[in-house]
């Protein structure tokens, strides 16, 4: 483990780089280690017997990705719901590789006036990294840049065997 969990009690848990499946598992373990508990989001395609009854024991909460919900404005909601509260998101999107994220963590930040922690796995040197809590940037594009430049310092599954970019 490189970093500590987060003191503050309510946070975004952005996590990255996600090239495989195995990404949750380790993912899991990595915050039951440092006894963070979170909620994660996943596509609603899981939530099928008998998978959903695993997704509702972890805390997974479904993701219709099919149609426009107002999801950044419903998580967002979400906070002010529970006196601690730290949500996972995988900006990414995907388990392919992207040179752009999705902008949800962001705006769910801004608008739950929450601060973002960067999380991840790198495989080749065995590590997971916890990065300090910040508030989100003055743009998505500031932002992003900062988050991708972590991922860039990161292995993914995939990639373990591949030096960085």
């Amino acid at each position: 483990m490189v970093g500590e969990a987060p003191k503050e009690k309510k946070y975004l848990l952005v996590a990255l780089p996600h090239t495989s499946n195995w990404d949750f598992f380790y993912c899991w373990l990595a915050v039951r280690v440092l006894d963070i508990q979170v909620k994660i989001f996943a596509k609603s395609s899981y939530f099928v017997f008998p998978i959903n009854l695993l997704c509702k024991l972890l805390g997974v909460l479904p993701v219709n990705r099919e149609e426009r919900t107002n999801f950044v404005e419903g998580v967002a909601t979400l906070f002010d719901h529970y006196d601690e509260l730290s949500l996972l998101i995988a900006p990414e999107g995907t388990r392919s590789y992207r040179s752009t994220l999705k902008s949800g963590y962001y705006y769910i930040a801004r608008a739950a006036k929450v601060p973002i922690v960067v999380a991840g796995p790198n495989y080749r040197d065995k590590t997971f990294t916890v990065t300090a809590p910040r508030a989100p940037m003055a743009t998505f594009e500031e932002d992003q840049a900062q988050v991708i430049a972590f991922g860039e310092t990161q292995s993914g599954l995939r990639s373990a065997s591949k030096p960085n970019k």
